[in-house]
C-alpha cells in the first residue's frame, strides 16, 4: 500500500502538471488576444481619435466578434453602443471587417453622402445568403460599378446601360411605386383585401362569433393574397397554391441563412427555401409562356392577369437584358416579395393590437376611419386615412415598436471620411434601426408616475408617441430637454385623450426633426421607394379589418404583455413573441 501511494503521487501531480499546461495553451491567446484588441480599441478611441474606427474586443483569434453578433446581435450591440457612444466602431464578423455606424449625427452623414456609398455589397450578401442566388447569377451584381444613379460613377460612363442594374432596380422601383402607379396598385390592393374579407369561410357569413386562434396569422393571410395577386396577377394562386405556406415557412428561416449556416447544418431550413423558390418559379415560367412581356400592345399597361404589375414585366426585361439566369431571376422576385409582405405585414399586427387592446383608443380610432368612409362607394378615401393624426401615430408607432431593419452602405472611394473617421473603400457599413428608435435617452415616454419611472417606456407602444398636443407640452416623439414638464400635472392632463383632441395633434416624423433615430426605411436618395406603398396597405388594412368585423381579443390582460419576437432580430419588422386569440364575427353597420 506505501509503495502504491508513493508512486502514484508523482503520477497524480504530473496529470496536474499536464491539465495546467492544456489549460493555458488554450486560455492564454484567448487572453492576449482579448488584451491586444481592448488595448487597440482604447487606444484609439481616446488617444489617436481619428482613422480607422476603433475594433470591438474579442477573445477569439480568426472568429473575432462572429458568434456574439450572430447569436446574441440586440445584446451584444446595444452593450457595445454604450462603451463606444456615439462613435463608429468595427466589427470582424465571419472572416470580414464591417464597420457599425451607430444612430444620431453619424448615421444621418451616412445616408448625405449618396454619391459617395453604394447598396452593391449588401445586396450581393442578401442574394446570396438570404434568397440562395448562385455565383453565376451574383457575378452579373459585382461586374456593375458604375453606381445606382443616373449618372455613373467616373470611370465607367461607358458601361452599357442593359448591365447597370443597380441603376434600373433603383429607377424603376421607385417610377412605379409613385404616382399614377402606385395609385392602381392601391386600387387592385384594397380590391383584392375587400374581396378576401368578405368571401373568407374562417369567419363565414352569418352573425355568429368565430373564435380564431392566432389572429396574426388570418390578417397575414389576407394582406399577402391581396398583396400577391396585386403584383404578380391574379392567376398567381392558381398556377402556385403553395406559394403563401412555402414563402412564410422561408421567412421564418431568414436567421439560419442570415448566419450563414451551412446546409448540412440545417437542411431543412434550405429545403424550405428550395420549396419557396420552386413555388415562385411556376409563375415565373407560367407568365412567361403565356404572355411576352415585350409585346408591344402592353406598352403602357398597368395591370394584366397573367403577369400582374407593369412593374414585373419590366423587372423581367431587365433581368434578361442584364445576363441573369432564369433562376436567378426568381431569386430577385423572392427577394422582391419578401420587401413588399415581411416587414408591413408585421407592422400592420401591431397597429392592429394596439387598437383593439384598449378601448378608448378603439373608440377615436373609428371615429377617424368613419369621416374617411364613403358610404355611397363602400370605400374608404385612401389619402383622407393617411392624413388622420392618429393614423399615422398609429402607423408610425408601429414602426417603432417593432423594425429592426438594417441599412447598409460601402463607399466607392478612397479613405471615406464620416464623423471624422475613416472608412476604406468597399468596406460594408451597417446601421439598424432598432438601437435609435429604442433609445430612452432621446424619446419621449410620457410623464412619471408616483414611482418615478415612465407612463410609456421606449419597450411599449404608444401610439399617442408620434402626435404633438397643442395644449400638453409633455407630448410629442423628443424628450423635452425641461424635465419638469414630465412631473408638473398639466391642465387635463390625466382625463384620456377623445376624437377631438386627435383632431387638433400634428404627426411628427420628419428626419429632421428625428435626428438619426428613426429610419425604418433607411435615409437619404436611397430610402426605401415602397415606403409610400407600405403606410397605405399598413391603414387600409386596419381600416378594412375593423369595417369588415367586430373584433374582441380573448385574453386582454395577456396580449398586452406581447412582445416583438426578437429571435427574427435584425431581419426586418418582427412579428409577435406569441399567438393572440380573439372573436370574430361580421359586422351589419358601420
Amino acid at each position: 500500500m506505501a509503495v502504491d501511494s508513493a508512486f502514484s503521487a508523482p503520477n497524480a501531480l504530473g496529470s496536474l502538471n499536464s491539465f495546467v499546461e492544456a489549460l493555458v495553451a488554450v486560455l492564454l491567446p484567448l487572453i492576449l488576444t482579448y488584451a491586444l484588441t481592448t488595448f487597440n480599441a482604447n487606444w484609439i478611441r481616446n488617444v489617436r481619435g481619428k482613422g480607422n474606427p476603433p475594433p470591438v474586443p474579442y477573445a477569439l483569434p480568426v472568429l473575432g466578434n462572429t458568434f456574439q453578433f450572430a447569436y446574441d446581435t440586440e445584446g451584444f450591440i446595444t452593450k457595445t453602443i454604450k462603451r463606444f457612444g456615439r462613435a463608429p466602431f468595427r466589427l470582424f464578423v465571419g472572416l470580414e471587417t464591417m464597420y457599425y455606424i451607430p444612430h444620431g449625427a453619424a448615421v444621418q452623414a451616412m445616408f448625405k453622402h449618396a454619391r459617395d456609398l453604394s447598396m452593391k455589397p449588401i445586396i450581393v450578401v442578401a442574394m446570396r445568403d438570404q434568397f440562395g442566388m448562385s455565383a453565376r447569377d451574383l457575378a452579373v451584381f459585382e461586374r456593375d460599378h458604375s453606381g445606382d444613379e443616373a449618372r455613373p460613377l467616373e470611370g465607367f460612363e461607358d458601361v452599357d446601360p442593359a448591365h447597370r442594374v443597380l441603376y434600373q432596380q433603383h429607377r424603376d422601383l421607385h417610377l412605379m411605386l409613385n404616382g399614377a402607379a402606385l395609385e392602381g396598385m392601391m386600387g387592385r390592393f384594397v380590391g383584392n383585401y375587400t374581396a378576401y374579407l368578405r368571401d373568407t369561410e374562417i369567419v363565414g357569413q352569418g352573425e355568429e362569433w368565430v373564435e380564431l386562434p392566432d389572429f396574426y396569422g388570418f390578417l397575414r393571410d389576407a394582406m399577402f393574397q391581396a398583396s400577391c395577386k396585386g403584383l404578380l396577377g391574379e392567376r398567381v394562386f392558381e398556377v402556385a397554391p403553395e406559394l403563401a405556406r412555402e414563402f412564410w415557412a422561408f421567412d421564418q428561416n431568414l436567421l439560419t441563412y442570415f448566419r450563414r449556416t451551412p446546409r448540412w447544418l440545417a437542411p431543412s431550413a434550405y429545403v424550405t427555401r428550395d420549396r419557396a423558390l420552386a413555388a415562385l418559379k411556376k409563375w415565373v415560367i407560367h407568365a412567361r409562356e403565356k404572355l411576352d412581356y415585350r409585346d408591344p400592345s402592353l406598352a403602357g399597361v398597368e395591370y394584366e392577369p397573367i403577369w400582374g404589375s407593369r412593374l414585373m414585366r419590366m423587372r423581367a426585361e431587365m433581368f434578361d437584358n442584364a445576363g441573369f439566369s432564369l433562376d436567378g431571376a426568381v431569386c430577385q422576385d423572392l427577394g422582391f416579395l419578401w420587401a413588399s409582405n415581411a416587414n408591413v405585414i408585421p407592422a400592420t399586427l401591431w397597429g392592429m393590437l394596439n387598437v383593439l387592446v384598449s378601448e378608448n383608443l378603439t373608440a377615436r380610432v373609428t371615429a377617424e376611419l368613419a369621416e374617411c368612409f364613403d358610404e355611397s362607394t363602400d370605400k374608404f378615401d385612401v389619402a383622407a386615412l393617411c392624413a388622420k393624426p392618429l393614423l399615422t401615430g398609429v402607423y408610425l408607432e408601429s414602426l417603432r415598436h417593432c423594425a429592426a431593419v438594417t441599412s447598409a452602405r460601402n463607399p466607392v472611394t478612397d479613405n471615406f471620411q464620416l464623423a471624422g473617421w475613416s472608412m476604406p473603400r468597399n468596406s460594408l457599413m451597417l446601421s439598424i434601426v432598432w438601437f435609435g428608435a429604442h433609445d430612452p435617452d432621446f424619446w419621449n415616454q410620457g410623464r412619471l408616475r408616483p414611482d418615478g419611472k415612465p407612463e410609456h417606456p421606449v419597450d411599449t407602444y404608444w401610439a399617442e408617441r408620434f402626435l404633438e398636443y397643442p395644449n400638453d407640452p409633455a407630448s410629442g416623439p423628443v424628450k423635452k430637454p425641461d424635465a419638469s414638464i414630465y412631473t408638473t400635472p398639466a391642465k387635463n392632463a390625466d382625463k384620456p385623450k377623445t376624437a377631438e383632441d386627435d383632431k387638433t395633434a400634428k404627426p411628427i416624423s420628419s428626419t429632421a426633426a428625428l435626428q438619426g433615430y428613426f429610419y425604418p426605411y433607411g435615409g437619404g436618395t436611397r430610402i426605401c421607394p415602397g415606403r409610400h406603398l407600405a403606410k397605405q396597405e399598413m391603414l387600409v388594412a386596419l381600416a378594412g379589418m375593423m369595417k369588415a368585423f367586430e373584433i374582441e381579443i380573448l385574453d386582454p390582460v395577456a396580449a398586452r404583455h406581447v412582445k416583438p419576437d426578437m429571435r427574427a432580430f435584425p431581419t426586418g419588422a418582427m412579428g409577435p413573441d406569441r399567438k393572440v386569440a380573439v372573436r370574430i364575427r361580421r359586422r351589419r353597420g358601420w
